[in-house]
């Protein structure tokens, strides 16, 4: 059995995993799931009785996963820092960064608009899957760096922003 120390939206979480004959078993603050493979990096898992699809990938250290279409980004609590996007830009919280390479399929502001924390700036498109970029900080849009249909790296930041805090 694996044990793992994750930080999400500030808060640290334990979570055990083992193998398991189906697939695996995870145990979140006391509570199993049990992931069955279902395709390419993607399981099915049975939450509160809803079965859900589950996609997961590891990019810089920051894991990536999408239940039901819903995306959050788990970092190791090993790691004193929060992650903001692509993996080694954690802690620019004025800079909205794609997750992984893909293409941006909608830009949700426009320069000069007031953001707030976890608005909705960016969806891109990456491994088949939309992934919405919200804000991480609460500030003014300064610059957009690209436009919908663009191809994006983890490099560039899409968006940046004055910050007001």
């Amino acid at each position: 059995m694996a044990k793992y120390d994750f930080r999400f939206q500030e808060t640290e979480h334990a979570v055990e995993l083992k193998s398991t004959d189906s697939g695996y078993a995870a145990t979140v603050a006391g509570k199993e799931l049990l992931f069955t493979p279902h395709g390419d990096s993607t399981f099915a898992v049975l939450i509160d009785g809803k079965r859900s699809l589950v996609a997961a990938i590891k990019h810089k250290g920051i894991f990536y996963v999408d239940i039901d279409a819903m995306q959050v980004e788990l970092t190791d609590a090993s790691d004193a820092t929060i992650s903001a996007g692509g993996g080694d830009h954690a802690g620019e919280k004025d800079k909205i960064f794609a997750p992984m390479p893909g293409k941006i399929v909608k830009i949700m502001v426009a320069v000069g608009d007031a953001v707030e924390i976890k608005q909705p700036m960016v969806i891109v498109e990456a491994m088949k899957m939309e992934n919405q970029v919200n804000a991480r900080a609460k500030g003014r849009v300064k610059a957009i760096n690209f436009a919908a249909g663009d191809q994006v790296d983890t490099e560039k930041p899409i968006i940046e922003l004055d910050l007001s805090e």
